[in-house]
């Protein structure tokens, strides 16, 4: 069985933007139309109190496909100088159920949440609007 592995700088050159908000368009009408299964997220408190693991899998009927998103949050982690969110994305063809992919989660996460503001932005904005304000401390704000 063979896996790609996806760095951060891979997933930011084979994704660009307004690649991104298209497929993010493409998702959001199949999770309006009921093409998608997107359970509730599930998390866990780790002993000790250092952090939560989470895990959020998702199924899209077309293209058809499926995989989870597994997540570190230690908020402890920026002094140490480490992200507080850390985790991988894994990929599976739909035939088999075989892991075909694993990506870097930060970057995916970051690219999804912009594509889909880029959306609403998109879709919401007035066509004259020439300013956009970012309220927040989160991957947007920052970058």
């Amino acid at each position: 069985m063979e896996i790609r592995i996806l760095s951060g700088a891979d997933v930011r050159t084979l994704l660009p933007m307004g690649e991104c908000i298209g497929l993010m368009t493409t998702t959001m009408i199949a999770v309006s139309q009921g093409r998608a299964l997107i359970p509730l997220r599930s998390v866990i408190a780790l002993p000790g109190a250092k952090g939560l693991m989470g895990n959020m899998p998702g199924y899209l009927a077309e293209p058809e496909c499926f995989g989870v998103k597994l997540v570190s949050i230690f908020p402890g982690n920026v002094a140490a100088g480490y992200s507080s969110h850390l985790g991988l994305v894994v990929l599976f063809e739909p035939e088999h159920g075989r892991p075909i992919a694993l990506l870097a989660a930060a970057e995916i996460t970051a690219l999804r949440t912009a594509a889909v503001s880029g959306l609403a932005t998109r879709l919401l904005a007035r066509e004259e609007a020439g300013d956009l304000a970012i309220q927040g401390a989160g991957e947007q704000a920052r970058g």
